[in-house]
């Protein structure tokens, strides 16, 4: 069939790809064994993860490809990575995700240490280390989110409500729903603003709606977790079971109303073009 040699083709160029470091050259996260071109600044440049070229050692030539295509092309790279404990699938793209991120660890950890750092440099280091802080995390608690409770505890009423959840969408925060740009389904010249069904703490309306033993161990568990989120907050251990209760029975009504996996595929029901208020 004519689709099969096009495959055959991704196969082997995907497998070889993005290849591994030879021996010894792998740096470790955040290390930076050359300047970085015109550097002054105290920083350095971290040595890749990974060699973005073809990789012949990524093949198995021991495989005959007219028996087994596969394992001739990608053979030898599945040899040198097995699977890791931690991992559900492995392949390259997924190593090269876990490369990629180790190695953007290693560009902020040099950020936040260089010495004279530029402004755009500072900012990076800065924000990094207050993330890393965790001692400082834990003093201020829920400090940081108080503006935002005092907000939410402080309605009186539904109509209260669209105020509030208008702030807290433009500091960031999504509630009830989502929101953004893209593009427009029926003019791929125009872009426009998105709202989409969301407000779950559980991954998909199924959780909330399904019956099986399953599902509802989940839903009991996640009461669980959403309850002692309130007691760190600060409620008794009562108080908290009660909010819990209350934030389950409103994501439940949520996801009763939104759209199944299967619903969303079709574009159709997904689209509900409006014109803007003037």
């Amino acid at each position: 069939m004519s689709y099969k040699p096009f495959l055959l083709s991704f196969c082997l160029v995907a497998a070889t790809t993005f290849a591994q470091q030879p021996s010894g050259q792998t740096a470790p996260p955040g290390a930076a064994p050359s300047k970085a071109p015109g550097a002054g600044q105290g920083l350095v440049e971290p040595t890749l993860p990974y060699i973005p070229s073809l990789d012949v050692s990524a093949m198995d030539r021991s495989v005959d490809p007219c028996m087994d295509f596969y394992h001739y092309s990608c053979g030898g790279w599945e040899q040198k990575n097995p699977i890791p404990a931690d991992q559900v699938r492995w392949d390259v793209y997924s190593k090269l995700y876990e490369d990629n991120l180790n190695y953007l660890r290693g560009i902020l950890e040099q950020a936040s240490t260089a010495k004279n750092p530029d402004a755009v440099t500072q900012k990076i280091g800065d924000y990094y280390t207050a993330c890393m802080d965790e001692s400082a995390v834990e003093k201020l608690g829920a400090q940081p989110m108080q503006p935002a409770l005092e907000q939410v505890q402080a309605l009186k009423n539904v109509h209260d409500l669209a105020p509030v959840v208008a702030r807290l969408h433009l500091a960031g925060d999504s509630l009830l729903f989502d929101s953004g740009s893209q593009q427009d389904p029926d003019n791929s010249d125009a872009m426009i603003v998105g709202v989409g069904q969301g407000g779950l703490g559980l991954p998909d309306r199924d959780y909330y709606t399904s019956d099986d033993a399953k599902s509802k161990e989940i839903r009991a568990r996640y009461l669980q977790h959403v309850q002692k989120t309130f007691e760190l907050l600060g409620d008794s251990p009562a108080t908290a079971k009660k909010q819990a209760d209350t934030v389950l029975r409103i994501e439940t009504g949520l996801a009763k109303a939104s759209l199944t996996r299967v619903d969303r595929r079709d574009p159709y029901k997904v689209k509900h073009k409006m014109k803007a208020p003037s």
